[in-house]
């Protein structure tokens, strides 16, 4: 045995590059028959020596008695009979059957330690400890065997026990694997010979005895390479765990700490540093009891690199009083330039050396990819600046090699040949495993730094799986570089202020998302649920940031605002990307999703369907607040139009007028874009007849048609009076987004990116102060609607604007293709149809007392009246007469004139009397005693009031708006706005 000694410390057997045999000297038998005799419960003495390898040795069969097992003389052990001694060499194998008892003396100078013999015992305590961690794989009398079997050596217990459990998992393991390889290769191939099927199992046989051989020998050595399932039994027998730097094993000495009642060796991790202590008087803190109670070290790792050695990790055995000193430092390239480290790797990963280990590798039918060229300079270059202070000998991935295998079985297998380094002259100088602990970044792999001697080079071999790798030509993901330009692009990112804080921490989260689903950190069904939410940008039409409307061209970019920068390349990896498998889907989900969120802002739409969903939000809040108008959409009855005005006289006899819906959307199917004016329709009615009502359902329609993507125009519809501005009328429908919680920065995108139908209703109430200005005449380009990409509806009442006052403003310089129609009063039909919808919906929300008249019983009582019946032609007036046609009853007889007026006065009576009842109760709802009369005339003075004001002003409508304006900018009230915000932000989030 070559031993290594130094500040007694001795070094583990993982440090050797030789093979050696372990040397067992026994008494004779002679000596042991006699001792047997005198006291028959003594122990062999065994005395641990060491003996070249050349020297030749008389081979026998030797059997050991009671807890020794046989050793055979063929290639296990070699003996030499000596004095009254017995030498025995025996194998690795060998020995590990073996328990070294009694007073042990070492020979070729190592450290002597007595073990003292003792009689049998019942070892309960050590039982008990034994069974609260092996309790559900082994029972008490079996542990009595094997504690009298190891003369009570817990710790040669505790192996046996772990590597007894290991061989079992690995052997039900391989053969669950075996079985499903067989029913795997049955389904795709039928016709596979018995002898292909034969060599498979012996191969797959093969490769359990190379596992089976690598998990005893990790047993055998505390700092062995370790399968997942002996890494699990060890967690089992030992408290903390290791890490980088210096770690030391020794026993906490608190009584209430779990570690010290269990009497397990517990690990502490002292770093990359330098420490003294003496083994028997230290007080490390316990990472079980946080207290410094660890005052016994009987074992050192140190997980640094020595630089005489290089290897990555080296093992002490601690010897009890002595005074010890350990130094860690991590590893570092030895060039003298960053020319001299390309040189050198170079020069590495085309040894033969390396060459050596990869045609090892293949051999398992393991994928190897060498890269084209080392890292390029000038990332190289930026990364030596950035992440390790300009220190160059600090770079280790100038030459990587990427190890791709099918699965964890091939992986470990790839693992383990490369931990095998010394056999091709090359050393294993770190070891991280990134499968069971997260990186940095969430990638999975298994990176291994080999150093190569011949070049003092350090190379790392980086081993994942295929299904997880990101290596363009090998990835099974679509868009495999994505996960990589992300990172890219943050990588050296240095924030400034806090909101670039939060978006770094948004985008750092963002990638880790990403690479969770690509290295299937989350489950598959979870993968799959994130994958149901995607809708790519062929279906949704993503709107470009309005930050980067100045990011057009690489002259006009700001190289150094990385926000920018960022903004730009998700917006394009978002329009590019067509994402098909279900991995991908889920990364383009967490994408959008961060694009949403982060770059374009919460409350902001990041596509047409976000435009979409603000626009019929805001729809909804408005037919909330007229409730009028949500009423009679309920009775709407289809109008009629025609392209001249309706005359009352025996020429509309002939009835060729035509249904005006279907007219509006013929005229919405055909293409404008090369003439606008064939964009345009003027909609004109008289007073009542109808006109704001099929604006409203006719927005209705179209927003059905788009959801249903029959269409692609968006309706909007937008009530004149509330939304003009004399002194802003270019920007006029910006305001009117804005009013439907449209950001204004969002405008300009918006207007680039969709087609809309803007519904201008209302002409006529804003003409007065129109026709005040001397700017363009012609509404189109007054109101710069030529900026958009829309239809135009504008509906105007008849006989407001004169037969000039049309050509100039309504229908412009080339009149000849602008669309006018005329809508045309109800026919008997259409309200026999509106009168059976008015029963229904009086019935529902009882417009009068009297919800029990009929359809027939309404007819029957116009007919009655002559001058009724005439009104009833047009939509408004037949639902004020149906709503008051009961009172009218009461207070008219039979075939009397009834007046406009007379309709007027009997529903304004009606209307104050609904209003004056439900003040009166809200108020009863609070306890105020109130005066229904008093409420009533109050009530009453009130519109009065409001009327005359009206009148001297010349205005016909009075609104209460939500918004002001401020030096021509809009201004949307606080409670309008926080209302409309909040609805918006749940269906966007939705």
């Amino acid at each position: 045995m070559y031993v290594k000694q130094s500040f007694g410390l001795q070094m583990s057997q993982e440090t050797f590059t030789k093979p050696e045999l372990k040397v067992i000297v026994i008494e004779s038998f002679c000596q042991k028959k006699k001792r047997a005799v005198k006291k028959k419960k003594n122990r062999n003495r065994f005395v641990l020596g060491s003996m070249p390898d050349s020297e030749k040795q008389t081979r026998r069969k030797l059997t050991l008695r009671r807890s020794f097992v046989d050793v055979y003389n063929k290639d296990s052990a070699c003996m030499d009979l000596n004095d009254d001694n017995m030498h025995v060499w025996m194998s690795e194998d060998t020995m590990r059957n073996c328990a070294l008892v009694s007073n042990m003396q070492c020979c070729g100078g190592m450290q002597n330690g007595n073990i003292i013999t003792c009689e049998p015992e019942n070892f309960q305590r050590e039982i008990k400890i034994l069974i609260r961690l092996f309790g559900d794989s082994i029972d008490s009398e079996e542990l009595q065997q094997k504690m009298q079997h190891y003369n009570g050596n817990i710790e040669l217990v505790i192996k046996e026990i772990v590597r007894q459990s290991v061989e079992r998992e690995t052997k039900l393991d391989e053969e669950s694997k075996m079985d499903a390889l067989r029913d795997t290769e049955q389904v795709k191939k039928k016709n596979v010979s018995y002898m292909l099927l034969f060599n498979a199992f012996q191969k797959k046989k093969n490769k359990k005895k190379r596992a089976a051989s690598e998990s005893d020998e990790s047993i055998l050595s505390p700092n062995g390479s370790r399968n997942k399932s002996l890494q699990r039994e060890m967690e089992k027998a030992e408290v903390g765990e290791t890490k980088a730097g210096i770690n030391l094993q020794g026993y906490c000495a608190n009584e209430t700490c779990l570690a010290s009642r269990a009497k397990l060796p517990v690990w502490i991790n002292i770093g990359f540093d330098s420490i003294t202590f003496t083994s028997s008087s230290t007080a490390f803190c316990c990472p079980d009891c946080k207290k410094s109670t660890i005052n016994l070290i009987v074992k050192a790792i140190d997980d640094s690199i020595p630089v005489q050695d290089n290897n990555y990790q080296c093992s002490y055995t601690i010897k009890s009083g002595l005074s010890y000193e350990l130094k860690a430092n991590k590893i570092k390239q030895h060039a003298k330039s960053i020319e001299d480290l390309r040189e050198r790797s170079e020069s590495a990963m085309s040894s033969i050396e390396i060459r050596n280990l990869i045609t090892e590798l293949r051999k398992y039918e393991i994928t190897v990819v060498k890269p084209p060229s080392l890292k390029g300079n000038e990332r190289l270059l930026e990364k030596i600046r950035v992440d390790y202070g300009g220190d160059f000998n600090q770079a280790f991935d100038i030459g990587r090699f990427t190890i791709l295998c099918d699965n964890s079985t091939k992986l470990q297998t790839a693992v383990a040949v490369m931990k095998k380094a010394e056999q091709f002259n090359l050393i294993v100088s770190e070891d991280k495993d990134f499968f069971s602990k997260q990186s940095r970044t969430h990638h999975r792999f298994h990176n291994i730094k080999l150093y190569v001697p011949k070049h003092d080079v350090y190379i790392e071999m980086q081993a994942t799986l295929k299904n997880y790798t990101t290596l363009e030509g090998y990835a099974v993901i679509d868009n495999p570089k994505l996960s990589h330009l992300f990172y890219e692009q943050i990588r050296v990112w240095k924030p400034i202020g806090a909101q670039e804080e939060e978006l770094k921490q948004a985008s750092d989260e963002a990638l880790t998302k990403i690479n969770d689903i690509i290295c299937e950190w989350i489950d598959e069904r979870e993968i799959r649920k994130i994958a149901s939410r995607c809708k790519p940008h062929s279906e949704i039409g993503l709107l470009k940031p309005p930050q980067l409307r100045k990011y057009m061209t690489n002259e006009q970019a700001d190289t150094s605002d990385i926000s920018q920068k960022l903004a730009n390349f998700v917006y394009e990896q978002l329009c590019n990307f067509i994402p098909t498998k279900i991995k991908c889907r889920a990364i383009y989900v967490i994408l959008l999703e961060y694009f949403k969120e982060h770059i374009i802002g919460k409350t902001n739409p990041a596509c047409c369907a976000d435009v979409a969903f603000i626009l019929q939000a805001a729809r909804e809040n408005e037919l909330e607040e007229d409730i009028a108008i949500s009423q009679a959409l309920e009775t709407y009855i289809p109008l009629q139009a025609n392209n001249y005005p309706y005359i009352d006289s025996d020429d509309n006899k002939k009835n060729d007028a035509y249904d005006c819906y279907q007219h509006v959307i013929n005229f919405l199917k055909e293409d404008g874009k090369s003439d606008q004016q064939s964009r345009i329709m003027i909609l004109q009615g008289k007073s009542g007849s109808g006109k704001s009502l099929f604006c409203r359902h006719l927005e209705e329609c179209l927003w059905k048609s788009y959801d249903s993507h029959s269409t692609k125009y968006i309706p909007v519809y937008i009530s004149l009076p509330k939304c003009y501005n004399e002194l802003n009328e270019a920007q006029i429908i910006a305001q009117a987004l804005q009013m439907k919680q449209i950001n204004k920065d969002m405008i300009s995108v918006i207007r680039e990116n969709i087609s809309f139908v803007f519904i201008l209703d209302e002409f006529d109430e804003i003409f007065d102060r129109y026709n005040k200005s001397n700017a363009e005449r012609y509404f189109y380009n007054r109101f710069n609607l030529h900026e958009w990409n829309a239809k135009i509806i504008t509906t105007c009442r008849s006989h407001v604007l004169n037969e000039e006052d049309i050509k100039q403003v309504l229908l412009g310089p080339n009149n000849l293709t602008t669309s006018m129609v005329y809508l045309w009063p109800f026919s008997n039909e259409q309200m026999h149809g509106y009168i059976d919808k008015f029963v229904t919906m009086n019935k529902k929300n009882k417009f009068n007392e009297h919800s029990d008249w009929t359809t027939r019983q309404y007819e029957k009582t116009l007919k009655n009246y002559p001058n009724l019946h005439k009104m009833v032609e047009e939509p408004f007036l037949l639902r004020m007469i149906l709503t008051v046609l009961p009172a009218l009853v009461k207070q008219h007889s039979i075939g009397t004139k009834i007046s406009k007026a007379q309709v007027y006065e009997a529903f304004n009576e009606q209307w104050t009397n609904l209003h004056a009842q439900n003040i009166a109760n809200k108020l009863a709802e609070l306890r105020i005693q109130t005066n229904l009369k008093k409420i009533k005339a109050a009530f009453q003075e009130y519109c009065q009031n409001l009327a005359f004001e009206m009148f001297i002003q010349g205005n016909q409508i009075a609104t209460e708006a939500d918004i002001q304006y401020r030096d021509s900018e809009i201004i949307i009230n606080e409670d309008s706005k926080v209302e409309m915000e909040s609805k918006i932000s749940m269906k966007i989030c939705r």
